[in-house]
């Protein structure tokens, strides 16, 4: 009997809601594990760091020196590292400190701010090689799946370039853009279902940008319905 590849499904600083995002493939989760090891998953078990890894998925970023340390560590442990979410693969929320003065923003969350790490926010792959990226904030339960399945078979998983903008078509949602909202469907990876703009939320772009966006056309209609501005500091919330 072939031995089970080993997975690690680990957190830096987040919010641990990729983790959550794991456990609520519910019945799939479990047929997974007929198939793999766990050597860790601190979200719903207590530490096992069962070396090495054939396959790590690392949710947020590295906000300490201790997060980066750790970052390498896995790294180093892995044989294949997933970027999972917005923050592993963006610098998402968490990066918007970096279009301020993070100095000065320290005091408003540390009453003593003496000593604490305040670096500037870089997705895992400005530290270390990151083989694959599932972005989304939360990432998609069903590109986790399909990932960890395409593994086992020996297969390449890709994720489709297609815009948010393709999945709002496909659920007959009414474009946003063309009721005066900022919306980033047109240079947004695709892949989450357009679940913001079918509630009526604008695209902020957690899925980050397409390969190949076209900002020129894309920043014209943008243009049309809000300032400078105000597409800029849409651009810094997650992409």
């Amino acid at each position: 009997m072939s031995k089970k590849p080993k997975i690690a499904i680990v957190s830096l600083t987040s919010c641990n809601g990729c983790q959550v995002e794991v456990v609520n493939l519910g019945r799939k989760f479990l047929d997974i594990l007929e198939f793999v090891e766990i050597g860790d998953f601190p979200l719903i078990e207590e530490k096992k760091e069962k070396f090495p890894y054939d396959v790590a998925f690392v949710e947020g970023n590295p906000v300490t020196r201790e997060n980066e340390k750790y970052l390498k560590f896995i790294r180093d442990k892995s044989k294949i590292l997933v970027a999972l979410g917005a923050c592993a693969c963006l610098g998402s929320v968490q990066e918007i400190k970096n279009y301020r003065n993070k100095s000065a923003i320290l005091p408003y969350v540390y009453k003593r701010p003496l000593g604490i790490d305040n670096l500037e926010i870089r997705p895992l792959k400005h530290y270390v090689k990151v083989d694959f990226e599932l972005p989304g904030c939360p990432p998609s339960k069903e590109e986790i799946f399909e990932f960890i399945s395409d593994y086992l078979r020996g297969k390449i998983f890709k994720i489709s370039q297609r815009p948010v903008c393709y999945e709002c078509q496909l659920r007959e949602v009414d474009c946003l853009l063309q009721k005066g909202k900022l919306c980033l469907g047109p240079i947004i990876l695709g892949g989450c279902k357009a679940v913001c703009p079918a509630s009526g939320i604008q695209c902020y772009g957690c899925r980050g940008l397409l390969e190949e966006p076209d900002l020129e056309d894309a920043m014209k209609v943008f243009k049309k319905v809000a300032t400078k501005k105000e597409i800029e500091e849409s651009l810094e919330i997650l992409a």
